[in-house]
């Protein structure tokens, strides 16, 4: 039992860098695979689903710019 109650500590314990790496690799991700569809699926899609794809690019970069800002702090 005191091994469980350990992993939970540790688990729960988490360090911020920690969480700043985990909610960038989301932001990453999404903005890969928004660049992946308009590149793929761009010529496709209708102006309002390329320009609501295009936003969601920008405000992932800007999301991205805004943590690595926070990191260089």
């Amino acid at each position: 039992m005191g091994n469980m109650s350990i992993a939970m500590s540790d688990m729960t314990n988490l360090r911020r860098s920690v969480v700043v790496d985990l909610i960038m690799v989301q932001v990453i991700a999404m903005s890969i695979g928004a660049f992946l569809l308009i590149i793929f699926e761009g010529y496709k899609m209708s102006s309002s689903q390329l320009a609501w794809s295009m936003g969601s690019l920008f405000v992932t970069f800007m999301l991205a710019g805004m943590v690595y800002r926070r990191l260089g702090d």
